[in-house]
């Protein structure tokens, strides 16, 4: 059976680049083209040689894989977390009952705590509540399917979940229950990979890249416009805000293809948006 290999993602990378650019500036063009050339004539030779053969996890054993890990280098999440941060610091305050669903290692709770939320945080992986635990003992934390929650109607002021219903193929149940347990007034705020992310080839990878190891990884499913405002209306949400940020430089820079070819890794991304920041309310 064939290897997956760096250079195999560096030339769809490169053919990205020329795509999205091909009718701007010929000289790009041909720029490109060699590069295209140097990675085919290479194609044995390091980095490109590099075997990566990507298996996927399923989602409690890739994030109990990932939890010890979670906390580190992570250019999406750290291109969220100044988006949202301000959404949660105008929602947040003393006596504010918060909920941040499918918490991770608590990135989230850790806001809404220091910013005097009453806050309760729930994961499936008890690896990452392990975490989590440890780093917010004064958060109650509940471990469960954010399907089906352990919490009263009307329960919650404010709802954040973030990176995390992309990893349902539909996510309308989802957002059916986290409507539940919000009460009437109260306010949800999700954060998504876009499907611009996608194409631009991303999925949850974690781990890094070791040699003679495969890549490891979790899916992500792509959630359009549509899909998500027909959640929301079926769940009696309202949009009141819609962000799209775009890739950030840091985004860019951490794909591997830009190690190698810089000018197409950039070319590739940039200006699509990197993620989803919905803000609706339950009316």
């Amino acid at each position: 059976m064939a290897d997956i290999k760096a250079g195999h993602f560096f030339a769809g990378v490169i053919g990205l680049s020329l795509v999205r650019n091909w009718y701007v500036d010929a000289e790009f063009n041909e720029a490109r083209m060699s590069e295209l050339g140097q990675l085919l004539a290479n194609l044995d030779t390091f980095p490109h040689s590099l075997v990566l053969n990507p298996e996927e996890r399923e989602l409690l054993e890739g994030y109990h894989e990932w939890a010890s890990s979670y906390d580190g280098v992570n250019p999406l999440v750290d291109a969220e977390e100044p988006v949202v941060r301000p959404i949660l610091q105008r929602l947040s305050g003393p006596g504010v009952k918060a909920l941040d669903a499918a918490c991770g290692t608590g990135r989230h709770a850790a806001l809404l705590v220091e910013l005097g939320c009453e806050t309760t945080a729930i994961d499936q992986s008890s690896a990452m509540l392990d975490v989590a635990r440890l780093k917010l003992p004064s958060a109650r934390f509940e471990e469960g399917d954010i399907r089906s929650m352990p919490f009263d109607d009307g329960e919650f002021d404010l709802a954040i979940i973030s990176l995390a219903l992309c990893h349902f193929e539909d996510p309308a149940d989802a957002v059916r229950e986290l409507s539940r347990v919000l009460r009437v007034g109260g306010t949800l705020v999700v954060t998504d990979p876009h499907p611009f992310g996608a194409v631009a080839g991303g999925q949850a990878f974690y781990g890094g890249i070791v040699p003679g190891q495969p890549m490891k990884w979790v899916r992500n499913y792509c959630h359009s416009a549509s899909t998500w405002f027909t959640a929301f209306k079926d769940a009696g949400l309202q949009v009141e805000q819609c962000l799209e940020p775009p890739f950030a430089e840091a985004q860019i820079m951490a794909n591997p293809t830009s190690f190698v070819f810089p000018e197409a890794a950039r070319a590739s991304a940039s200006g699509l948006a990197a993620f989803w920041v919905w803000v609706v309310s339950k009316s």
